[in-house]
């Protein structure tokens, strides 16, 4: 896998990198990642990293770049497979397109793709490539592969933290990443912030087999001052580890009036119910994006009947 990686990348001159939309640390930690190690060892070529911007942003600056740099050039899209949830839809122009992935889900697109769900971030993944294919890192890279593992392992607490995911970081921690510098943007909070952590554990609510849940109307992100991004993939997390409470789920309206789904689970896989709503992801860990709060009560449904066989049979 790897060294077709490698050979494509040598084959292109002019590299546009993708990832999806609302991104988290793994996906701008992956793509600004890659984007550094590619100047790193082929200083003669353009690399551009694009897509939109959220408080992920201090791990690297997007670039703006007009439609006929694709001509001739290679789309790399990292962390996502699935076209919908690709942010910027001009890698379609690109004359090659190359998928680097570790989620449960098959590409759609027209595209070599390279996907491996047993690394818990693709910036594990990328950072193992870089190791086989001996390529040159600096702390630069070693940090914004770092922040990809950090938030995609859950601060290297979810399960499918492995031995490996600890050896990687080790070896970005003697390339110099600045693991502080993570953990201080991670931790370090606005008021508001901490006032809508308080509104959340106020006022979610449960089904009846203990699905946690928060249904967020557009205006929530505007009474607090935060972004979408913040009020759905931030927030979601607030409802896990409570007692007897296996799932839970947070479903935010957008600017554009659809709604984001974020779902969660300490044990059941749930992976099938994002896909069978036109998302995806991984096994404990997954989304979605449907039309109404209506869809998101079918999602819920689907949810607790899970843990009602779950309780039933398990």
């Amino acid at each position: 896998m790897f060294e077709q990686i490698k050979e494509c990348i040598e084959a292109y001159d002019t590299i546009v990198i993708h990832r999806h939309k609302n991104p988290d640390g793994d996906a701008y930690g992956s793509q600004m990642g890659l984007k550094r190690i590619i100047e790193l060892n082929y200083p003669d070529k353009a690399v551009y990293a694009v897509g939109d911007v959220n408080i992920f942003s201090y791990a690297g600056q997007v670039d703006s770049i007009e439609d006929e740099v694709y001509e001739g050039a290679l789309a790399i899209i990292v962390d996502v497979a699935v076209s919908q949830l690709i942010s910027d839809d001009r890698y379609r122009l690109a004359s090659k397109r190359l998928v680097i992935d570790h989620h449960l889900n098959d590409a759609n697109i027209d595209a070599d793709a390279y996907i491996d769900s047993s690394y818990i971030s693709c910036a594990e993944l990328i950072a193992d490539m870089s190791r086989h294919l001996s390529y040159k890192m600096d702390a630069s890279v070693a940090t914004k592969l770092m922040l990809g593992i950090v938030t995609d392992s859950g601060r290297f607490l979810y399960p499918n933290t492995s031995a490996r995911t600890f050896e990687i970081a080790a070896s970005l921690m003697n390339m110099g990443a600045e693991l502080q510098y993570i953990y201080d943007k991670l931790y370090t909070e606005s008021l508001n912030f901490k006032k809508l952590k308080g509104y959340f554990i106020n006022n979610f609510q449960m089904t009846n087999h203990k699905v946690a849940y928060m249904k967020n109307s557009v205006d929530i992100k505007d009474k607090y001052d935060v972004s979408t991004f913040t009020v759905s993939r931030a927030m979601v997390n607030q409802m896990s580890g409570i007692e007897n409470i296996c799932i839970w789920a947070n479903f935010t309206e957008d600017d554009e009036g659809h709604i984001q789904c974020e779902l969660r689970s300490k044990s059941i896989p749930i992976v099938d119910i994002a896909r069978k709503y036109g998302g995806g992801g991984h096994a404990l860990a997954c989304g979605c994006t449907v039309d109404s709060f209506e869809d998101a009560d079918l999602i819920l449904k689907d949810l607790d009947a899970l843990v009602e066989k779950s309780e039933n049979y398990g």
